[in-house]
């Protein structure tokens, strides 16, 4: 692990101190915990590698310095942002375990020891699948942080880790404050951040919200891409100056596509960025799935006009020009420009007139609408409402221009709405312009024709069916509430293939409808087995007492099956009722229905996961680098993409499906007379369930190929656990 990963403080920048690494040799003492080394040290604080001594798991515990007379005010606020952080329960944001003290008094708090490295460790230029998956999972962080009032104030590489299974995880939440209380625990001109990726105002000292984190996301997307910092400098003031002046960098062609997401992200004004992170990541998902292209105008009912239109212009400019008391006689008439539809190239800006609406009014004539230019009618108007009072010709030119494009924007195709729209959805809203009656039918067009590719994602539960048309449904304008409402279902749905949990529950994958064999609805699946985490957190909740687990005449259980575990193995010592017991348990903790999966499902599964001939099996198999001696980490072999992991080998698993049996009549009657006897209602049909189906291979077979076998319900085995299936409804 590099010590960076941990090396988080509260000033300026986070780097390593391996200075004060070497100098600590006295490690501070924590009741509870072993400190083992230190991982990296700041301004302000030191992070530890340690062991909690109660649960006998390596963590990482992060311990202010402080010092001096203002030593206890700067715990007391060490403390309050710490338990702000434990607030924050999110999977993609690292925990905290417990907020403490030492034995002199400083203050700590305690996390999970994630060394499976960082973004920051990534090479770059990064793939375009892997940034949008990253990033995806960092807004998601920063939206839930942000919706409780906290903003991070430090998003760059070094902060985004990974946990055992690849989940980016946001950390180092020290430098985090509640949006509230800034005049309180914050005072004007202090700058707190790094600097590679800090917003302008907050590099300005001044109060931030979340759409300062939201510019520090565009400056890691850029490093990403691109392999370099959007603005580097020798020294932090000559850095915060280009994050203050310099105009957003230019991408290089094979990403070009990127360009106009990047200009929003990073704005120097926080208005014009990305409104929250919901927003940024809808538009992250739209990038690249369709590059933007002028296509030609759809309604020839535009050309006519507007080829008048400037023609007429260009009559009445000319006049003017002759008719100016000031212009000398002899001057030459200026050239008029060629009429030019709106779908076409844009041509570079007119020259600056004296009249301050004439190039806004040109470019309206000639069709330089909303083509990223500066010199499009958009741009140039906007710079009308950017102060008070607005000039009543800007609102005159402003509605003349929104009615001209209301037809072309309404008929327009996808990849040209993916350019368009943005462009459009700004200059709305910089001038105000959301309840006229040009955008309220745009907006109400626009609804009509997503309604229903946006009603079948919703129905099939498949994120996937929406494609762009929720990237370009998220950006309409003040939408109507049950549209509005029908854009949040669909956004919230996971996406086919990739992970997603509910709460604190196990990572899950969502198999889309007809992606399996034999599944006519989609449904979702635990991505391993059921971890000896997840299950000690059911069984702490629940009090249930271990099954009874019998290997070679000793007893054992899932909490000492013989052999040593790692939290993040799959269960075993557990059986079929246990395992039925956990799907309950979680049913209500999650409010969404969980089950085993029958026999028939589970060889389904079994037969979509296989990427191989690679599972942990007994023995040692060259081909397959199996090390483990009994159960592995999940996911330790490579499943088929989109699948869920570990269907063949490590452990066997419980399935939903009974063997049945068949009762003679001499049973059958004497059952009846003991229910006659008890007064109870028994099955005493033809038919009973003997036992329960375990499925597949474990660590203990020497074969991916294993029968399924009848257990008893209660029985359990160190080879056996489970895994679940999540209904979607």
């Amino acid at each position: 692990m590099q010590p960076s990963h941990y090396a988080w403080h509260l000033t300026f920048e986070l780097r390593p101190r391996p200075d004060v690494i070497t100098l600590l040799s006295d490690f501070p003492e924590i009741p509870g915990y072993r400190i083992e080394s230190p991982l990296g040290a700041g301004g302000m604080a030191t992070v530890y590698r340690a062991r909690q001594l109660g649960l006998d798991r390596l963590v990482a515990i992060k311990v202010l310095r402080s010092i001096g007379r203002d030593g206890e005010e700067l715990n007391q606020r060490f403390e309050q942002e710490a338990k702000m952080i434990a607030a924050l329960d999110h999977p993609n944001i690292v925990a905290i375990y417990e907020v403490t003290r030492t034995t002199s008094g400083d203050a700590c708090y305690v996390m999970p020891l994630l060394d499976y490295g960082d973004l920051g460790t990534w090479p770059k230029p990064t793939p375009e699948l892997q940034i949008k998956r990253v990033i995806g999972a960092v807004l998601e962080a920063l939206g839930h942080a942000h919706k409780h009032g906290v903003v991070h104030r430090d998003v760059k590489a070094e902060n985004v880790l990974f946990d055992v299974r690849g989940t980016p995880m946001l950390a180092d939440f020290g430098v985090a404050l509640k949006v509230e209380k800034l005049d309180r625990l914050t005072v004007l001109g202090r700058t707190v951040g790094s600097s590679q990726t800090m917003s302008p105002e907050q590099a300005r000292g001044e109060a931030v919200d979340g759409r300062s984190d939201l510019y520090s996301v565009g400056c890691l997307i850029f490093e990403l891409l691109v392999g370099e910092q959007a603005f580097a400098g020798d020294d932090f003031l000559a850095v915060a100056l280009k994050h203050q002046q310099n105009p957003v960098p230019r991408l290089p062609e094979a990403c070009a596509h990127w360009q106009p997401f990047l200009d929003q992200a990073l704005a120097k004004r926080p208005d014009e960025r990305f409104a929250t992170a919901a927003d940024m990541a809808a538009a992250l998902l739209a990038v690249g799935q369709s590059l933007p292209s002028h296509g030609p105008v759809r309604r020839a009912s535009w050309r006519l006009p507007l080829a008048v239109g400037g023609a007429l212009l260009g009559v009445l400019l000319l006049l003017g020009m002759l008719l100016r008391p000031d212009a000398p006689a002899d001057d030459p008439p200026a050239p008029v420009a060629a009429p030019a539809i709106l779908a076409a190239p844009a041509p570079a800006a007119p020259a600056q007139s004296i009249d301050p609406f004439a190039d806004a009014l040109g470019a309206i004539g000639a069709g330089r609408v909303f083509d990223g230019t500066p010199g499009s009618a958009d741009a140039l108007l906007a710079q009308a409402f950017a102060s008070e009072p607005v000039d009543a010709r800007a609102i005159d030119l402003r509605d003349e221009l929104l009615a001209k494009f209301e037809t072309q924007l309404i008929d327009a195709d996808d990849a040209s709405l993916e350019q368009w729209l943005p462009r459009w959805k700004q200059f709305v809203q910089v001038s105000s312009a959301g309840q006229t009656p040009p955008v309220r039918a745009v907006v109400a067009q626009l609804e009509q024709r997503f309604r229903p590719v946006l009603q079948q994602a919703r129905n099939s539960r498949d994120r996937v069916r929406a494609s762009a048309v929720l990237g370009l449904a998220q950006i309409l304008p003040q939408p109507s509430a049950g549209f509005e409402q029908l854009v949040k279902e669909v956004a919230a749905m996971p996406v086919s293939g990739v992970a997603f949990r509910d709460a604190q529950g196990p990572e899950l994958l969502l198999i889309a409808a007809g992606r399996i064999k034999g599944f006519s609805a989609p449904f979702a699946v635990t991505r391993g087995e059921i971890t000896r985490a997840d299950y000690a957190r059911f069984a702490k909740s629940t009090g249930r007492a271990p099954a009874s687990c019998r290997d070679g005449g000793r007893a054992r259980s899932w909490q000492a099956p013989g052999f040593d575990q790692q939290t993040v193995e799959p269960v075993v010592c557990v059986s079929f009722a246990d395992a039925s017991a956990y799907a309950q348990w979680l049913t209500r903790q999650s409010g969404h229905r969980y089950r085993l999966p029958t026999l028939n499902e589970w060889r389904a599964l079994d037969s979509a996961s296989r990427a191989g001939i690679c599972a942990n099996l007994r023995g040692e198999n060259a081909d397959c680098n199996d090390q483990a001696q009994q159960t592995a980490a999940l996911g330790r072999f490579p499943a088929a993409a989109g699948m869920p992991h570990d269907l063949a080998g490590n452990v066997r698993e419980w399935t939903s499906s009974c063997e049945i049996k068949q009762v003679g009549k001499v049973r059958q009657t004497m059952g009846k007379i003991g229910n006659w006897f008890t007064r109870k209602d028994k099955n005493t049909s033809s038919s009973v369930c003997v036992g329960r189906y375990v499925a597949g291979s474990g660590w203990r077979d020497t074969s991916l190929v294993a029968r399924a076998v009848s257990n008893s319900e209660n029985a359990a085995a160190v080879d056996t656990g489970f895994r679940l299936i999540r209904d979607v409804r």
